[in-house]
């Protein structure tokens, strides 16, 4: 069984179908079995079904043998702090 990981929910539709192109079953073939239409997989797929329902969406998830791991995102890396400057050791370097 294969894991996906997501970290945000509309990644979601995204990396189901990536799992489905993987065990090469069609749209058309993955909507019947889990009792959706074609037009609403593809539409979740894309990302337009920002609230799926849950259990279609388990039912997609149970289909393709996955488990879905949902993550926090990572959190933006710390900006890089520059040193103080020492005025004063600067000053001593230069002539007057």
């Amino acid at each position: 069984m294969a894991t996906i990981r997501v970290t945000r929910p509309d990644d979601l539709g995204a990396a189901l179908r990536e799992a489905r192109l993987a065990e090469g079953i069609t749209q058309s073939a993955l909507a019947q079995l889990v009792g959706v239409s074609r037009q609403w997989l593809s539409a979740f797929e894309m990302g337009a079904k920002s609230s799926a329902p849950l259990d279609m969406v388990m039912r997609i998830v149970a289909a393709l043998d996955v488990s879905v791991t949902l993550s926090r995102p990572a959190p933006p890396a710390p900006a890089d702090e520059e040193e103080p400057v020492d005025l004063d050791a600067l000053l001593d370097g230069v002539d007057a």
